[in-house]
């Protein structure tokens, strides 16, 4: 998946952006803006970032899971084979210890993650909070960026194009 990134200078630009990325058959889903006032947004009923987006959850999380992954499978064999309790611990002990350290390991992650900025947003952001609207369009293939990047060529005076990733996932 691609992401573009957009500049517009007013929540005007932005809704007529919206308006002609719906004609052009780009869904809302696929957009999403980031601004100061999240209020004046919504009753602009525009398409706003949302937690997932705004922060690094996803990819703490995933950072964090597969962490606790190897530390589990780890732990998992000692405890196999230590013998710790005088019991025979067998596979079942290893996933089961494996299962929780993911899971630890991804809610820990993910803790980190809320309280931190996006990584993929952190070159924006100093824009964003001088007043600008950050646009993020996401594009499946490049028929799809094409069209955004149509759209957008209708909107130059309004809409400065910012950046873009070409392979964008919300866990890297």
């Amino acid at each position: 998946m691609k992401r573009l990134y957009y500049f517009a200078k007013s929540l005007t630009s932005v809704q007529g952006i919206t308006s002609d990325l719906r004609q052009a058959g780009i869904g809302e889903n696929r957009l999403h803006v980031m601004g100061n006032d999240s209020s004046a947004m919504a009753r602009a009923h525009v398409h706003t970032t949302t937690p997932w987006e705004e922060t690094d959850i996803m990819h703490s999380g995933f950072v964090g899971a597969m962490g606790g992954m190897a530390v589990g499978l780890v732990v998992g064999f000692l405890l196999a084979g230590a013998d710790p309790w005088g019991m025979q611990l067998d596979t079942g002990a290893i996933i089961g210890v494996t299962l929780f350290g993911t899971c630890f390991g991804a809610w820990v992650g993910g803790l980190r993650g809320v309280s931190s900025r996006s990584h993929h947003l952190t070159p924006y952001l100093d824009r964003v909070e001088q007043g600008d609207y950050l646009m993020m369009v996401d594009a499946d293939d490049a028929v799809q960026a094409s069209k955004v990047e149509k759209v957008m060529q209708g909107h130059r005076h309004e809409a400065e194009e910012a950046g873009r990733e070409e392979h964008f996932s919300p866990f890297d």
